[in-house]
């Protein structure tokens, strides 16, 4: 459409030009020419409207034909299935009438009716096997019955001793919870008098620490008086220290005792050859754990180097890891810090720990 607009477009100014030529060579008037001019363009806008008219008019014309062809194709579309199932219906009604007579009709009912009585015999002689299983049956439950007779005796002694048997289970599961119940009446008991005989020995060893500081010449002997002395007069201890009654035979001996501290008391624990550790902790360090502490030194001897070990065990006290470890130039009286890492074992795979001294130099 656009090719006709164009072509008939150009048609109609060649023309235009060409009349417009002529108009002036042969009028002497320009107002003539500009008239017929204008009456051109008019003429040719006339045209275009037009043409865009009939285009339109032809557009909606050819879109009205599609769409009254497209129930005939969906029809045609239709037609043809149903031309197909009746092509396939017909064959297969030729191939019947080919194949099928009266005879062979004839000759499948009498096939069937065989089969229907093979059926019926079949179904006979089940029923017939039913009948005798039931017969059976009967028969053995009668037999099974008269069998019971003689055994419910056995089975009423049976039921006589299981009930005294459980009876007797009865009471001897009432002696054995009183039984237990004395057991654990005596373990408490025993637990009691373990935790005091455990406070008792922790006075006693208290007191042989004490005992050992004294025989180690904690003492200080103010000096020596006869017992009349004693008797009339007895000494005042001085400040901060407290008075000891030595007794040898008839004699009687004052003694001052300066008051010492003892490790336990400020915190310390006591890991052996005069060595003592407080303020133990157990970290997590990475994948592994870190142990570090204070060690001071109560042996009253200056040690070039003291050796220690660290052991870690788990909750089953197996041995899991065992670590040494050195302080040098350890002087009496000194307080030293130590930090080793226990590789391979985190705090949570770790039950108890033990810091022993390995050996003296």
């Amino acid at each position: 459409m656009k090719v006709i607009r164009f072509v008939t477009l150009s048609a109609f100014i060649l023309f235009g030009l060409l009349g417009i030529t002529n108009a002036a060579d042969n009028a002497s008037d320009g107002q003539q020419v500009m008239k017929e001019l204008d009456d051109f363009q008019k003429a040719l806008s006339g045209w275009m409207k037009n043409l865009d008219t009939l285009a339109s008019q032809f557009n909606n014309f050819q879109k009205s034909v599609g769409d009254s062809l497209t129930p005939l194709k969906e029809f045609e579309k239709a037609f043809k299935v149903n031309d197909e199932k009746l092509n396939s219906i017909i064959s297969r009604l030729e191939g019947i009438e080919k194949t099928t007579t009266v005879a062979d009709v004839k000759g499948l009912l009498d096939s069937f009716g065989k089969t229907l009585d093979v059926i019926k015999k079949l179904l006979s002689d089940l029923t017939k096997r039913v009948e005798d299983q039931e017969i059976k049956t009967a028969v053995l439950e009668k037999r099974y019955q008269e069998a019971q007779r003689p055994l419910e005796p056995i089975k009423k002694a049976i039921e006589d001793l299981n009930k005294l048997v459980t009876d007797k289970l009865g009471e001897q599961e009432k002696r054995v919870a009183t039984v237990e119940d004395s057991i654990k009446n005596r373990v408490a008991s025993l637990d009691a008098k373990m935790k005091s005989f455990d406070g008792q020995s922790k006075i006693v060893s208290e007191l042989e620490m004490r005992l050992k500081k004294m025989e180690k010449g904690s003492m200080v002997v103010s000096g020596t008086v006869t017992a009349e002395a004693a008797s009339a007069k007895q000494t005042t201890a001085p400040v901060g220290t407290e008075t000891v009654q030595v007794v040898e035979g008839t004699a009687t001996a004052e003694a001052v005792k300066e008051r010492v501290v003892t490790p336990e008391e400020e915190g310390y624990k006591e890991v052996g050859d005069g060595f003592y550790i407080r303020n133990i902790t157990l970290s997590l360090f990475g994948s592994s754990s870190q142990i570090k502490g204070e060690i001071k030194n109560f042996s009253e001897r200056d040690r070039s180097i003291a050796s220690f070990v660290v052991k870690v065990y788990n909750v089953s006290e197996m041995l899991l890891f065992t670590q040494d470890f050195s302080i040098k130039t350890f002087k009496a009286g000194e307080v030293r810090t130590f930090n080793e890492i226990i590789s391979g074992y985190t705090p949570l795979e770790i039950a108890r720990y033990e810091i022993i001294t390995k050996r003296r130099y």
